[in-house]
């Protein structure tokens, strides 16, 4: 029921429709919703237009005021009268919803033909609107139904959650029945029914978590059932296949680089090449060599820092128990000294971030530090290679890569003057050999 309006209110609207009745607008019809209909069972209909005025219920005790919505009357008149049947059909549970609608029922079995809507509203005035309906007789032509979700052909992994949406349309008819049954292996079968509205149109949707399968090669059907109101059926039907859910116990390595690109290596039961991902804190990776029982994920980008695992088949997620840790690539920030001979052997320190026992220091053209010993995260300490030129220093590691173009240079010198060696400079820059007699570096390393 409509809320009441106060009583003032009231009062004032009373008056006003009491005192100037010669003076107050018709009402003016526009369109009928729908205009057109089988007549194999009765429909809902919105009429629509303007200034439909309602009469108001006047309760003087409590000092309140409601809306009569029942006092708004409609008829079909036929176009063309017919000497055998009435021309003048009664439209039931007529309903004010607004200034601008009012809600009907078309009875059922309503003549073919073309109708005029007629509407009286509480003051015995009456507005007619010409050809607003027209009753198409019996109908043949059944509902259309189709499933969108999920696809056809679409794989589901066990305990996944199966959205189904399914729509139908009557056209100018009325649906009287949408079923949905669902068949997938040995589980045993459901059935949806969806609720309808009394109207041409409907949309049904549900979920329900994905059984397992029993046997490789499992299907589920899902078929949906349309019925309208002349008593013709419609079908269609999706199939999906049935997979188990992944089930991965591990994978390896559990850190990478910042960069991505680390090849990652699954250890597990059910993968299965093309349906599986694996995703990185949501972020998907690329996959190969993907088995039943293994696969290989090389990981996207991502800030430094532990995230969450996640491989999932037919929308079945799987999340491992340990994170993987995202590492930043070491850097070189500066060297001492900067400058040393040509043939090696130069005592450097070279500083930066993010520097890991398992960190190597090179240069450009790849020659490696020799006698590189870790000190800490910012410190490396070794001696130069032999070289030319200038060179870049570059840090890297198996874990966190390697930062392209964050190198620092370092100056070989070779020449000056007229291209001949300036022996005091080469004595003053070249150092002692600081291998051991044995060849390997100070402290016992290797070269």
């Amino acid at each position: 029921m409509p809320p009441a309006r106060s009583a003032t209110a009231a009062m004032l609207l009373g008056a006003a429709a009491g005192c100037g009745l010669g003076s107050e607008p018709p009402a003016a019809l526009v369109q009928m919703v729908p205009a057109f209909a089988y007549n194999d069972a009765s429909v809902v209909a919105n009429i629509y237009g303007s200034a439909f005025r309602p009469a108001y219920q006047f309760d003087t005790v409590a000092g309140s005021a409601e809306i009569e919505v029942g006092g708004f009357s409609a008829t079909l008149v036929a176009g063309t009268p017919s000497p055998t049947t009435s021309d003048s059909f009664a439209l039931t549970n007529v309903t004010w919803v607004s200034v601008g609608i009012l809600s009907a029922t078309v009875p059922s079995g309503l003549p073919s033909g073309q109708y005029d809507l007629v509407v009286g509203d509480p003051r015995a005035h009456s507005t007619r609107l010409p050809r607003a309906f027209a009753s198409l007789g019996i109908d043949t032509i059944p509902p259309t139904v189709t499933i969108t979700s999920p696809a056809d052909g679409s794989p589901i992994g066990a305990t996944a959650p199966v959205d189904v949406v399914v729509a139908a349309d009557d056209g100018y008819g009325v649906l009287t029945d949408l079923q949905v049954p669902i068949t997938a292996g040995t589980a045993a079968p459901r059935s949806q029914v969806c609720s309808l509205t009394g109207g041409a149109r409907a949309s049904c949707l549900f979920s329900f978590p994905a059984p397992a399968p029993s046997t490789a090669g499992d299907t589920m059907f899902i078929d949906a059932q349309a019925t309208g109101s002349g008593g013709l059926t419609q079908k269609t039907r999706v199939s999906v296949l049935m997979l188990p859910a992944p089930a991965p116990t591990g994978f390896s390595p559990v850190a990478g680089s910042t960069m991505g690109q680390t090849a990652v290596t699954f250890s597990g039961a059910d993968f299965v090449d093309g349906t599986t991902t694996v995703a990185f804190d949501g972020q998907f990776a690329t996959l190969y060599d993907v088995t039943p029982t293994s696969l290989t994920a090389l990981t996207p980008p991502h800030a430094a820092g532990p995230v969450m695992v996640t491989v999932t088949t037919g929308g079945a997620t799987a999340t491992l128990t340990s994170p993987f840790t995202y590492l930043p690539p070491p850097t070189v920030r500066e060297i001492s000294p900067t400058s040393g001979p040509p043939s090696g052997f130069t005592p450097i320190t070279i500083v930066g971030e993010n520097f890991r026992a398992s960190t190597t220091v090179i240069t450009f053209d790849g020659k490696l530090l020799v006698c590189p010993t870790f000190v800490n995260a910012n410190r490396i300490q070794g001696f130069t290679p032999p070289g030319m030129g200038t060179e870049s220093i570059e840090a890297a590691d198996a874990l966190g890569g390697a930062m392209p173009g964050a190198g620092v240079p370092f100056a070989y010198l070779t020449t000056v003057g007229d291209g001949g060696t300036d022996a005091s400079i080469d004595a003053a820059l070249r150092v002692a050999a600081p291998l051991t007699p044995d060849g390997g570096c100070p402290g016992g390393g290797g070269p």
